[in-house]
């Protein structure tokens, strides 16, 4: 097996191909997902794994959706990154506050910060709602931290640990 310089400039010169084509080949099949309309149903599907872990807690399947919704945000980044890498420069840079905000004058850019963020938050809400099955929190203490950790992230967080700082009496995470 060739591991060569070669190879893997090869390898990736396909992968940028596929996802440069993926628009068309999805175009094709009758869906049109343009980073417009991917923002659209990622901002709306979020709502599903976000209601599960507020008003579903104790079902069996709430977790693994929730974890699996936010695993496929991240994917879904790192593709419109990609696109964004192979699709040519328009100044962006994570070296200069000027390059940052280049960064997000692109969609495909602008929407992986809107992923990430999704996706990130969903994973901490996640986790708030496993921890605190596993400590025994009662749900209703924790139903405001999982609304506030939606809509501002580190706020919400913060109040989980506060909540379980009185059920807990330790600010550590063991």
């Amino acid at each position: 097996m060739n591991t060569g310089i070669g190879s893997i400039s090869t390898h990736i010169a396909t992968f940028a191909t596929i996802v440069s084509n993926t628009h068309y080949s999805l175009t094709s099949t009758g869906i049109d997902m343009t980073a417009d309309n991917f923002y659209w149903y990622a901002s709306i599907l979020i709502f599903v794994p976000w209601a599960l872990l507020i008003f579903a807690s104790q079902w069996k399947y709430t977790e693994p959706v929730a974890f699996g919704a936010a695993i496929i945000l991240l994917v879904a980044s790192a593709i419109f990154t990609f696109q964004y890498l192979v699709g040519g420069d328009e100044g962006g840079s994570f070296l200069s506050l000027e390059g940052f905000k280049n960064l997000f004058r692109n969609k495909e850019m602008l929407l992986t910060g809107w992923l990430n963020y999704l996706s990130f938050c969903l994973l901490v809400g996640t986790w708030q709602s496993h921890d605190a099955r596993q400590l025994k929190i009662g749900h209703v203490f924790v139903v405001p931290s999982l609304v506030l950790t939606m809509l501002t992230g580190p706020a919400g967080l913060l109040l989980y640990m506060v909540v379980r700082f009185f059920k807990t009496k330790k600010w550590d995470l063991k």
